[in-house]
């Protein structure tokens, strides 16, 4: 889930989206002809979707959140709960376990009291993110971030750590590295320079297993050297790609960086944001970014909302310069600064992407609807126009930031329907009630 993505900036967002222009900020580009036709509404949809609550809001200003996943090689599930009352901070983290995919399932544990952690007065974001089960080590392995922000200036440090109990405790974090020389975080002096300048990378959506068991992972936000603002930015324009192998001998993986690429805030204005990486059936490494019309700093890119994309056809060592992605008939789609998941069916094979796709050009983050399925064209590394289909929309007593994104997603290993947990931000029609909102749990059955 990416952070600080919620009420602190939402509001702004969408006055922006209702006048259309704001002063110093250049108009977006009108939409286009080949994007004024929706194919979610002109072609037969490839799902069939249950949509039930999950967990409803209890008091004013509550989203309550869930995320669902598989931990060991059957059917042990973990779901972890929260409560975020304040902008991207977690509250009351606990999780529970089922080893009978989840019609049974244990007392929940505490995790942490909020991610927020204070160290003598300086408050650090800690707290964990993707997690995937690798079956040739035998454990499972989780991606942990830290992020300490000085004078409105993101600093984000990404870990890995890795449990043999299905995580109920966790190895020491290993900071992934790209960088020489680097401080390691000292408690006593979390703002120290020689680790805030080092080694910085938000944590990407997916931890990818390969089939010759490489296990692969993105960074964003990574230090640009092409980019002569770096260390002035809210948020910096690279991405690293991460190998890595379990080692045996030293009881722990060993990451190594793999490529690394950058991007103008012209074409996105927040950078490379919330990389997922798949593997085609040819082995190719497909990576997509979330891209951001506007940043923190004011900044508007000349592209309107799109997501990106890059190919590897050496196992990560390289990958293509990022650029647009689009429909495999050559076409562009918009897509909001939002989440996004790809996920191989078992039964189907094929690669699906979900995510937002925008009707009208987006701004920022909105708007985060429909939230859309649609299979990826693997030779081409494209997505499937004719495939897009609906998992959810606004309706009419919603709000007009409504979101239909910051989702876990798994495949039920015995049904094999897809199942998405998301919580609808902003779903309360009054903008004094944006803040609260329930969670919901879809069952997606692929045709």
């Amino acid at each position: 889930m990416y952070r600080c993505t919620r009420m602190s900036i939402r509001k702004a967002i969408l006055v922006l989206a209702m006048s259309g222009a704001v002063a110093g900020m250049t108009p977006m580009p009108p939409v286009a002809a080949d994007e004024a036709a929706l194919p979610w509404q002109t072609h037969t949809p490839i799902v069939v979707v249950q949509k039930e609550l999950y967990r409803q809001h209890t008091r004013p200003r509550e989203a309550p959140m869930a995320a669902v996943t598989y931990v060991g090689p059957n059917l042990e599930r973990r779901e972890m709960q929260a409560e975020e009352v304040e902008s991207d901070v977690a509250s009351n983290v606990r999780a529970r376990w089922s080893s009978d995919n989840g019609r049974t399932w244990s007392e929940f544990v505490p995790v942490q009291l909020s991610n927020k952690v204070d160290y003598g007065g300086v408050t650090v974001w800690e707290g964990e993110g993707t997690g995937v089960f690798d079956p040739g080590a035998g454990v499972l392995v989780q991606a942990w971030l830290r992020q300490i922000v000085v004078d409105g200036l993101f600093h984000c440090f990404t870990y890995t750590r890795y449990s043999r109990d299905l995580g109920h405790s966790w190895s020491q974090p290993q900071q992934l590295r790209y960088e020489d020389g680097g401080a390691d975080f000292d408690a006593a002096a979390p703002r120290h320079a020689e680790f805030l300048d080092h080694n910085e990378g938000y944590f990407g959506n997916n931890l990818l297993v390969r089939a010759d068991g490489t296990l692969v992972h993105v960074l964003a936000h990574t230090n640009a050297p092409g980019d002569p603002r770096n260390n002035q930015r809210p948020w910096r324009m690279g991405s690293v790609l991460f190998l890595g192998r379990w080692n045996a001998q030293q009881g722990d993986y060993e990451w190594q960086p793999g490529a690394r690429v950058e991007i103008s805030p012209d074409e996105s204005a927040r950078g490379l944001m919330e990389p997922e990486v798949a593997e085609l059936a040819d082995g190719r490494l497909l990576v997509v970014w979330r891209g951001s019309t506007h940043g923190w700093d004011g900044s508007v890119a000349k592209l309107p909302g799109r997501k990106f994309f890059s190919v590897s056809a050496d196992g990560g060592r390289t990958l293509t310069p990022p650029a647009v992605w689009k429909y495999d008939d050559g076409s562009d789609f918009y897509s909001p600064s939002s989440i996004h998941r790809m996920i191989r069916h078992s039964v189907t094979g094929k690669l699906y992407w979900l995510g937002n796709i925008s009707a009208t050009p987006p701004r920022g983050n909105l708007p985060r609807y429909p939230l859309v399925i649609a299979e990826v064209d693997e030779a081409t590394a494209t997505l499937r126009k004719a495939t897009v289909s609906v998992i959810d929309d606004r309706q009419p007593d919603q709000g007009p930031e409504v979101q239909f994104s910051n989702f876990s997603l798994l495949e039920d290993r015995e049904t094999h329907a897809l199942e998405l947990y998301l919580t609808t931000y902003g779903q309360a029609p009054d903008p004094a009630d944006w803040a609260t909102a329930d969670c919901f749990r879809y069952l997606i059955k692929v045709q």
